[in-house]
């Protein structure tokens, strides 16, 4: 399955669902040899798939899995429209992840931030923010960009 298409490989993460439990041998039979492997320490192992503008990276421990370190699914459509989303909501700080996600939609990156921490990046062609969140809370926007 090497070589499978952004959309596809987005997919077939997708059709494992949640990978607790699932060692790296499973992941690979079902989408594919990653693109690098990087040890991370002993007994840990970072693997990386991309494809397109997707792009996922998973830290194994002994061979089982570990989490999800980042996960881009590339450009979301509809950046004006995105960026009036998050307008609508106005002070974000507070708000929960899927309090957000109703409103605007699912974010396109996902990145462990520190303990606890997750960075989530919505991004399309003519904008871009991303926020920190603590546990499910927005503690902030680290960055907003628009054109």
């Amino acid at each position: 399955m090497f070589g499978l298409s952004g959309q596809r490989l987005q997919q077939g993460f997708a059709e494992l669902g949640d990978l607790t439990g699932r060692t790296a041998d499973e992941i690979i039979a079902s989408v594919g040899a990653p693109i690098s492997q990087s040890m991370t320490g002993p007994g840990r192992t970072l693997l990386q798939w991309q494809s397109g503008s997707y792009h996922i990276g998973i830290l194994f421990e002994q061979g089982q899995f570990a989490g999800i370190m980042s996960e881009d699914s590339g450009l979301l459509p509809g950046g004006r429209a995105l960026a009036q989303g998050f307008a609508s909501l106005g002070n974000l700080v507070g708000r929960s992840k899927d309090e957000i996600v109703a409103v605007v939609g699912p974010y396109s990156s996902f990145s462990v931030a520190g303990p606890h921490q997750v960075l989530l990046q919505w991004q399309s062609n003519v904008y871009h923010i991303a926020l920190l969140f603590e546990g499910d809370v927005c503690v902030g926007i680290t960055h907003e960009f628009a054109i």
